[in-house]
């Protein structure tokens, strides 16, 4: 099977998905190819639809609450969906191109953005190309509805549900997680990873994730410890945000703590693994990482809109907690540490909801469909 996997680069999120569809690909078979649907774009498009973003989460969050939520009402208004499918259209005549030249037995989509541009691509371009959707949030917004998807893959029963609303039928919906790489599928003891890590083997450690454009709570969580050191060792993932890293690294040096800190790691599964607990902004792909992974999660700072349903989700499950303020996240830190029982409680019901296998589950269900087909 040729599989053409799209994803945008608005967020890490989507990307990352799209390499764990290819992992899986690649395990079973498949001949993958993975393409970043903004790379098709114009120079000025593809700023503004990644930068505005990041600028939008980093400086006006609530302005990018309220626009999420306008365009969850309005995004299959007749008159607004003609007019930003042609925009978009006009805008990716490169993908058009590149589309016919590749000719993939399927389209397997990590975001909204490349799945609408082939699913509405008129019957004489598409030529019955089967398409697919994996919803990489916990919950789907509008934008992910399109008529003309053969099938999606979401993380919950709510997901499916409100797809289904839209006009999307039941039984080409199916709850299958979100995809993470296999090394989320695995792990080892905290103890043995902080030891291969150089940390401190014996001592508890927490680690704090600011995503991978560096967007997070870890200065403020560094200061606090130091106010009231909690029992443990802060391990501060900065990603892909060297401002933030410097700073972070100037405040680990006056911290009354112990506190590692990183920028950007690719190998934050060895990381999870040596955490107690994972403190970080619910974006869909970190929390489908830390469930795989079985570590019990502390959200801080939801951006409104995808993230506030992720931590909605998460914690009508019970497989997260929530801290308003950097204050209340130390002493919270410190009660689940010196409460084994309740922080392994909180590590169970945060493996029961993972899904290490879903990359996998979904490329065997999109060839299942495709067998189905002729």
């Amino acid at each position: 099977m040729k599989l053409l996997i799209l994803h945008a680069s608005a967020g890490g999120g989507h990307r990352r998905a799209a390499e764990a569809l290819a992992a899986a690909a690649a395990k079973q078979g498949h001949a993958p190819t993975v393409c970043d649907i903004l790379d098709f774009m114009p120079p000025l498009y593809r700023r503004t639809y990644a930068k505005g973003y990041l600028r939008l989460v980093r400086s006006a969050p609530e302005l990018w609450g309220y626009l999420y939520a306008q365009s969850d009402r309005s995004a299959h208004a007749p008159v607004e969906r003609r007019i930003r499918t042609a925009f978009n259209h006009l805008n990716s005549l490169s993908f058009h191109r590149f589309l016919k030249h590749t000719a993939p037995d399927a389209v397997l989509c990590t975001h909204f953005l490349p799945l609408e541009l082939v699913g509405t691509l008129s019957p004489r371009r598409r030529r019955g190309l089967p398409l697919f959707g994996v919803v990489t949030d916990f919950a789907a917004h509008s934008l992910w509805f399109c008529r003309g998807v053969d099938a999606y893959y979401v993380a919950s029963e709510a997901a499916r549900r409100q797809l289904a609303r839209k006009g999307q039928s039941m039984d080409r919906i199916a709850c299958m997680g979100i995809p993470v790489l296999p090394a989320f599928a695995q792990g080892i003891s905290p103890r043995v990873a902080r030891s291969r890590l150089g940390l401190r083997p014996d001592l508890p450690a927490v680690l704090v994730l600011n995503g991978g454009l560096g967007v997070g709570p870890a200065l403020d969580l560094i200061a606090a410890g130091s106010a009231c050191p909690p029992p443990c060792q802060l391990l501060v993932v900065t990603g892909q945000n060297p401002r933030l890293e410097a700073k972070a690294r100037a405040a680990a040096a006056q911290a009354k703590l112990p506190v590692v800190v990183r920028g950007f790691v690719d190998n934050v599964h060895d990381w999870m693994d040596a955490a107690d607990l994972v403190v970080s902004k619910p974006g869909g792909l970190t929390m489908a990482e830390a469930l795989a992974k079985g570590r019990p999660v502390m959200i801080m700072d939801p951006i409104p809109g995808q993230e506030q349903r992720n931590t909605e989700y998460l914690l009508e499950a019970g497989a997260a907690v929530r801290a308003f303020e950097p204050e209340e996240a130390v002493w919270k830190i410190g009660e689940f540490l010196r409460d084994p029982v309740r922080l392994a409680d909180l590590a169970a019901r945060a493996r029961r909801l993972g899904r290490p296998q879903a990359a996998g589950d979904v490329v065997a269900d999109v060839a299942a469909r495709l067998r189905l087909r002729i």
